[in-house]
């Protein structure tokens, strides 16, 4: 990763922030997207001493005007993106609704990636090699419900969180298609259970079990590393748990599915041929 362009969402803290330390250190050009640029996080990453470098914009994943102003900066910045991880997420105990009215849940984890993804397109391909990661979670028993995206009948936060990661999921196929010819590959990440500061919010039983048997942010961060540094290249969309490459099930198979959210994701995102090119139709 010498000398390459990474760009990081939620880099601040947990995962995020381990792997955008552990790029830096390997002489990366990091650009870490931040709801806070003064947050505690944001000041361990630009204290680091390392061969790289670290850059701090705001972002605030919640606002899909931050989300396309983060983009501009990025892309004014790097002519080239070599790597995008679509890290953050939140756990979200009570439905809320962003500033642009949609579920928060869904916004923060997907919608809001799904956006930056296609409005960095161009920088994507131009590093001809490059790797999109989105974090994700096992989804091979959850299916979408595509007449209440935003869980207005009914919202429960593991329910929610689970759905939002299968967007992800879903998404990686089209955006894969989108960034054929371009030598660039996305990848679906599962690290397990992770002691990161994401599940602070939930249920005390949930957190206890995460205290005990969960990942330090460092491992998952060193697991991401490894896949990125080691998976062979594949046709499509590849999903890793942990370091170890699995097939999926389920709807997450599902190209007409797949198709169906993309579009459904143009309209909420606004996204239009005017932002990219290159992106399937919507």
């Amino acid at each position: 990763m010498r000398g390459k362009v990474a760009v990081i969402t939620g880099g601040t803290s947990g995962i995020g922030l381990a792997t955008a330390s552990a790029l830096a250190r390997q002489g990366a050009r990091v650009t870490v997207l931040c709801r806070r640029t003064g947050s505690e996080g944001a000041r361990k990453l630009a204290a680091l001493k390392v061969q790289g470098e670290v850059h701090l914009v705001e972002c605030d994943l919640g606002r899909l005007a931050s989300v396309r102003a983060a983009a501009r900066q990025v892309a004014d910045r790097c002519g080239a993106v070599h790597l995008l991880v679509n890290n953050a997420g939140v756990f979200l105990r009570e439905r809320a609704e962003s500033a642009d009215g949609l579920e928060m849940t869904f916004q923060v984890n997907y919608l809001s990636h799904f956006l930056l993804s296609n409005l960095l397109l161009d920088r994507l391909k131009a590093a001809r090699d490059a790797r999109v990661v989105n974090l994700v979670a096992p989804v091979d028993s959850i299916r979408l419900d595509f007449d209440d995206l935003m869980s207005t009948r009914s919202y429960s936060f593991l329910a929610a969180s689970a759905r939002s990661k299968l967007a992800l999921v879903l998404a990686a196929r089209r955006l894969s298609g989108a960034l054929s010819g371009s030598g660039a590959q996305v990848l679906c990440y599962y690290p397990g259970l992770v002691r990161s500061g994401l599940f602070d919010g939930t249920s005390r039983v949930l957190k206890t079990l995460i205290d005990v048997v969960g990942a330090t942010p460092a491992q998952a961060a060193a697991n991401l590393l490894a896949i990125l540094a080691d998976a062979p290249p594949a046709e499509g969309p590849a999903f890793f748990e942990r370091t170890r490459a699995r097939p999926l099930k389920g709807m997450a198979t599902d190209a007409e599915a797949a198709a169906r959210l993309w579009d459904m994701s143009a309209r909420l995102a606004g996204l239009t041929r005017a932002d990219v090119t290159g992106a399937p139709a919507s």
